[in-house]
């Protein structure tokens, strides 16, 4: 069946469909309000980093906002057809993430197994959940770095370093992989390439944002304090870093300890990753299946450590996680642990992080009494503190959860011994029955 391309295009085709439709009536509202916003102010030349609350990431993303917003004015203010533009490129970029990595895995590996990995992205719904129904870009993001990927390994560094600046422009998050791509460059194409692929990378996102801000004659200094998002380096009293969110942070908050004011604490993320740097760069060999995973450990560190790190950055890993545990490391115990840590985030989310709103705007047709149930969840006294245990108590066990799946990866004879040891426990406990 899956070398059936009528088949297999079908099963793309129905699920389109299917984010096509439930894209015009979903979204996280504070998120949606942001692009909605930053379309309109784009439109009315004000500057998009001023009002209180704005875009978090360099201004390409602005851009399809401002499209957006063109669309709904040119559609009488339809906010369904608004919904629906501005997710189109978010649900493209779930479709093209299941290609582009299936035809890797294809080209390395064989045909079933490439579009056994283009399946599992296009149906994991995670990538729907993000994309399609929350509304958020790291889908996007997620295919310009397998993109740099790509070109990088097929040792074509420049056009690699070209989509690593263009998600590092959409969305700073992929900077924190940035060492692994130098990395591998510096092993496997030498000194110049390397160092002409982080001028590069690097280069885009700060030259775009600066011809953007003096095109329309932006004030820089909004932006500056926009981009460490929440955990903000200059000033004192970070509010959500003293609330943390997915991670051991939240736990940290339960306990009252006060955390936010020392700015020291907030760049614990950037000693975690600097180790995790010249740990892969003594790594005499580096070839690609070790490239994979240190992508993958960057991402990890840098959600287990930052100080404010929501559900949607688990997206960007995923593909680079699919790729290793189904084709590099073929293993099924591999895809359920994935799917383990995969559920504890979606109670995260729907529990803890007050997100199944995001299905608001289809409850206020079909039934708006059930908004109130779940409002009357999230945030009545009766509840909402036990809601608050629950989502600090969960972001420390996330981050243990992720902790343990990166060891499994760096470690994998781990594994084995871990199943032994299972094993033997199991015969003990059926000798004692007998």
């Amino acid at each position: 069946m899956l070398k059936s391309k009528k088949t297999f295009f079908g099963i793309f085709l129905a699920f389109f469909i299917f984010e096509a439709l439930i894209s015009l009536w979903t979204g996280h509202s504070f998120d949606l309000d942001i692009w909605f916003n930053t379309g309109k102010w784009l439109s009315q030349g004000i500057n998009i980093y001023f009002p209180p609350v704005h875009l978090g990431y360099p201004p390409l993303w602005a851009f399809w906002c401002g499209v957006a917003y063109l669309v709904y004015q040119f559609f009488g203010e339809n906010i369904v057809v608004w919904r629906f533009v501005i997710k189109l490129p978010l649900i493209l970029a779930n479709f093209g993430l299941a290609f582009i990595v299936g035809r890797f895995v294809e080209n390395r590996f064989d045909l079933g197994i490439g579009r056994k990995v283009a399946l599992v992205i296009v149906g994991w719904s995670f990538f729907i959940y993000i994309s399609a129904i929350w509304g958020q870009i790291n889908a996007l993001s997620a295919l310009f770095v397998f993109l740099a990927f790509w070109f990088v390994v097929n040792q074509k560094s420049l056009l690699g370093s070209v989509f690593l600046g263009l998600g590092i422009t959409l969305k700073i998050y992929p900077l924190v992989v940035l060492p692994a791509f130098f990395i591998y460059t510096l092993k496997n194409l030498g000194k110049k390439k390397a160092a002409s692929f982080l001028i590069s990378a690097i280069g885009i996102p700060v030259l775009f944002t600066l011809f953007v801000f003096a095109l329309f004659r932006w004030d820089l200094l909004y932006f500056f304090k926009t981009i460490f998002y929440s955990t903000p380096v200059f000033e004192s009293g970070a509010i959500l870093q003293n609330v943390g969110n997915m991670n051991f942070w939240s736990f940290i908050a339960l306990q009252g300890i006060d955390i936010a004011t020392p700015w020291e604490v907030r760049q614990i993320w950037v000693v975690v990753l600097a180790g995790n740097f010249f740990y892969w760069l003594r790594k005499r060999k580096f070839g690609e299946e070790r490239f994979v995973v240190s992508i993958i450990s960057f991402y990890l560190l840098f959600m287990i450590s930052y100080g404010w790190v929501s559900e949607q950055t688990f997206l960007d890993p995923l593909p680079f996680i699919f790729l290793l545990i189904l084709a590099y490391r073929p293993k099924k115990i591999y895809l359920f642990l994935v799917g383990g840590i995969q559920f504890l985030i979606y109670v995260y989310t729907f529990f803890g992080n007050h997100n199944l709103l995001v299905f608001r705007p289809i409850l206020e047709m079909v039934s708006p009494s059930l908004i109130v149930d779940i409002e009357n969840l999230y945030y009545s006294s009766e509840t909402g503190s036990f809601l608050w245990t629950v989502r600090g108590t969960l972001g420390l066990v996330i981050g243990l959860s992720l902790i343990g799946f990166l060891v499994i990866m760096l470690k994998p004879e781990l594994l084995g011994i871990l199943q032994g040891r299972v094993q033997d426990l199991k015969d003990l406990i059926l000798k004692r029955k007998k």
